[in-house]
């Protein structure tokens, strides 16, 4: 009886979080159609990392797809996969918006501004991707080949007249950072929780690096928990969750993460949720990343 109400409570779980995907998906298109897209920089930057969050809260959703029944787990992926094609979809016309209006503003691109544009072009191949891999089995909406194709050559043109980031901020100085040691041939399966900082060197103190008066990101609680199964190593599927945290703390995207891990995004969300294996130098650089910026390693 237990185990019953126990499988009960867990769809039911499931369900709720399938509905605040759609909810999501909703206001974001809600808010996009009556606010349109202005030409400033940090809006449409603003818009990016909401996208983002909203398809990491989809593969975590995603990654609950076995708590129903077998029967229908197919139409609940489905859905899903409509609910993010909807949203890439908006996310392409935000960006063909954006850069009309910079270009009828006559507006600079401002400092930074090259990577971000040049972000956009590579997430352009992985929605083309997503939808070739995704069209025929969850009846998506068809691809604008054509429309696809004009705003990368739009991307392309601002990308020469952009600027780059000479003068990294800090976060960012602290994730080149992490990537920055060489790799061991294999990760050390028990190394320990590091233990607590002292009160004086602790995030968000002077001592600890910061200027006075700023406040640092709530670091994350979780620690990434690793599993080695013949001879290859995965993460349990709380790495998305901690792996977000972490970025929320480094103030840098999954996208951005992924691209420093020399992997797609999708590929590390596989990694992530526990489905592909994990090779030796990328663990081991990603558990640098999850523990300089408040996570462990179990």
């Amino acid at each position: 009886m237990q185990t019953s109400q126990k499988k009960t409570d867990t769809r039911a779980a499931a369900l709720a979080l399938v509905a605040q995907v759609e909810r999501q998906a909703q206001e974001i298109a809600k808010a996009f159609s009556s606010a349109g897209m202005s030409d400033r920089f940090g809006d449409f930057r603003t818009l990016l990392e909401k996208l983002d969050q909203f398809q990491v809260f989809i593969d975590l959703v995603e990654s609950r797809l076995g708590d129903f029944e077998p029967e229908k787990q197919e139409a609940q992926a489905k859905n899903l996969a409509q609910v993010r094609w909807g949203v890439l979809q908006l996310e392409i016309e935000a960006t063909r918006a954006f850069l009309a209006r910079m270009a009828d503003s006559g507006k600079p691109w401002p400092l930074g501004s090259k990577p971000v544009l040049a972000r956009r072009l590579h997430r352009l191949d992985e929605i083309r991707a997503f939808h070739g891999e995704n069209a025929a089995r969850f009846d998506l909406v068809p691809l604008d080949p054509a429309r696809l194709q004009s705003l990368s050559d739009m991307l392309k043109e601002q990308v020469s007249h952009s600027l780059g980031l000479d003068d990294f901020t800090r976060p960012t100085a602290l994730a080149l950072d992490d990537f920055s040691a060489a790799a061991p041939a294999a990760p050390q399966m028990t190394t320990p929780r590091a233990a607590p900082r002292p009160a004086s060197v602790r995030a968000g103190s002077p001592a600890a690096g910061h200027a006075p008066g700023h406040v640092a990101p709530s670091l994350p609680k979780g620690s990434l928990h690793v599993r080695e199964e013949d001879g290859n190593f995965y993460l349990d599927n709380n790495g998305l969750s901690v792996v977000s945290d972490a970025c929320r703390v480094a103030q840098i995207s999954i996208d951005d993460l992924a691209g420093r891990l020399e992997i797609s995004r999708p590929a590390l969300v596989l990694m992530l949720n526990g489905r592909d294996p994990i090779a030796a130098p990328a663990l081991h650089r990603l558990r640098s990343f999850v523990s300089r910026h408040g996570g462990g390693a179990a």
